[in-house]
């Protein structure tokens, strides 16, 4: 019952599930413009060879299927799914298999809580959407994300596919490593933390600071845990 109230209370169960065309507002977090602004598109960097993104898409989500997965011995279970809006050029099970590797490496979340992660098809407590600008933008609101940021409102844990296939300035050219970056970042609002800033120049930044935006001095880290210590869960 304990397990079953915590839940509730991570995934928002009291709000209706929101859609591609629908959302009910929950609570949003995210690298974003804010409410009000528009313009601004920091971080933004030359696509080069990057594959075509459309602006928008079918609004329609592809599910991952179940990879085969061990029982929870010990600890709260977090499930998501890992959905991927029609329209773009990626397979659900393709960026299922890149999030999973991700969310159970030995230098992210799950060395910083208790709470074991576990991917489903139904029924998740979040829901992790690879998606288009445009249905970005939809599904964070009330939060600007002006194209191209990305953010996590309720349940939904939103990729903006565009930053997927470009990047930002901060990783250079490694899409891996922004990538990995991009998936602990908004898993992290999730789990309940806010944002964090630069500490000082020539620092590692912390996971939870906007990087997309750019990295005020310090080095890019894609990780919860980095050199100098594990960055806690705020609650």
């Amino acid at each position: 019952m304990k397990d079953a109230t915590r839940a509730r209370e991570l995934a928002g169960a009291a709000q209706p599930r929101p859609t591609a065309t629908t959302l009910t507002p929950g609570r949003s977090s995210g690298e974003t413009n804010g409410p009000a602004s528009r313009t601004s598109r920091d971080g933004d960097r030359t696509p080069g060879a990057a594959p075509a993104i459309p602006e928008s898409g079918s609004g329609r989500f592809a599910i991952a299927g179940v990879e085969p997965a061990a029982p929870v011995e010990s600890g709260r279970e977090i499930t998501y799914s890992v959905e991927v809006e029609g329209g773009l050029p990626y397979s659900a099970n393709d960026v299922a298999r890149f999030v999973d590797d991700v969310l159970s490496d030995g230098r992210g979340w799950t060395s910083v809580t208790t709470e074991k992660f576990r991917r489903v098809s139904t029924d998740s407590m979040f829901r992790i959407r690879l998606a288009t600008p445009a249905t970005t933008d939809q599904l964070c609101r009330p939060l600007d994300t002006g194209g191209r940021l990305s953010c996590r409102n309720g349940e939904m844990v939103v990729l903006n596919a565009w930053r997927w296939a470009h990047g930002a300035d901060a990783y250079r050219s490694d899409l891996v490593r922004y990538r990995t970056y991009l998936v602990n970042h908004e898993f992290g609002h999730a789990l309940g933390s806010g944002h964090n800033s630069c500490p000082g120049v020539g620092e590692s930044s912390p996971v939870m600071s906007q990087q997309t935006k750019g990295l005020g001095g310090c080095r890019a880290n894609p990780w919860p845990t980095a050199a100098d210590g594990k960055q806690g869960v705020t609650r």
